[in-house]
């Protein structure tokens, strides 16, 4: 925190409004009364800014989003779950608007209401390889392992070019005891992300785990040569 504020704090005096705007949007989370009175002040003012700049685009779900992020970084949870509910119903095709959401009630221990509005986002976005992502995650926390695979499944599937995805989703199954559809899952990725770490490392522990020496080997020897490349 004092890391941000010492280096985010001149930007407020800025002469560019842009800068003071974005100075402020990173600030949004101290604390008020962590600051001297000068300061906040200068602080409050930049903050006005910002909001008055995204109320002037009220009527776009992105503009929406931001002030639910600075709402929900000040603690103003209501106000901040209302600019989210808003800008679905501005746009109910935007994906950004359920994750902001949904993530928001994630912070608060809300899993329940995580994962509501994961489904209705689902419901209305069912190509959305990022809303199944979230929402496995969200199932993998309240520990439904079943249907967190499931929606993981999904959205390695809708984004395939997603490594992240792939990787976690391929984790999932190794969890749950199912290490051999795993690797399956890793092979098929790492032949379209041949570099990726993550990918390279699961499969070396996941080959060993299976007894696998010979492939655990010739994966670690790709990934030392992808390491030593960097």
């Amino acid at each position: 925190m004092a890391i941000r504020v010492r280096l985010a704090f001149p930007a407020l005096d800025d002469p560019v409004r842009g800068v003071r705007i974005e100075a402020a949007r990173i600030l949004a989370s101290v604390p008020t009364g962590d600051l001297p009175a000068e300061q906040q002040a200068r602080l409050d003012g930049s903050m006005n800014e910002y909001i008055e700049e995204q109320q002037a685009m009220a009527e776009r779900p992105e503009a929406q989003v931001n002030l639910g992020n600075l709402r929900a970084a000040r603690g103003e949870a209501a106000q901040a779950a209302a600019a989210y509910r808003t800008a679905t119903e501005l746009d109910p095709a935007f994906a950004p608007a359920y994750v902001n959401l949904a993530d928001f009630h994630r912070s608060r221990g809300e899993e329940a209401k995580t994962e509501k509005v994961l489904r209705q986002a689902a419901s209305v976005l069912p190509g959305s390889g990022d809303i199944q992502y979230a929402l496995g995650l969200s199932l993998v926390r309240q520990k439904r392992t079943g249907e967190a695979i499931e929606a993981l499944r999904q959205a390695a599937r809708l984004s395939p070019d997603s490594a992240r995805y792939a990787y976690v989703y391929a984790v999932a199954l190794n969890s749950s005891g199912d290490t051999q559809q795993a690797v399956l899952v890793l092979q098929g990725a790492h032949n379209r992300f041949p570099n990726d770490v993550d990918i390279l490392e699961a499969l070396v522990a996941f080959h060993r785990d299976l007894g696998n020496q010979s492939a655990a080997r010739s994966y670690a020897d790709k990934l030392r040569s992808s390491t030593q490349g960097d």
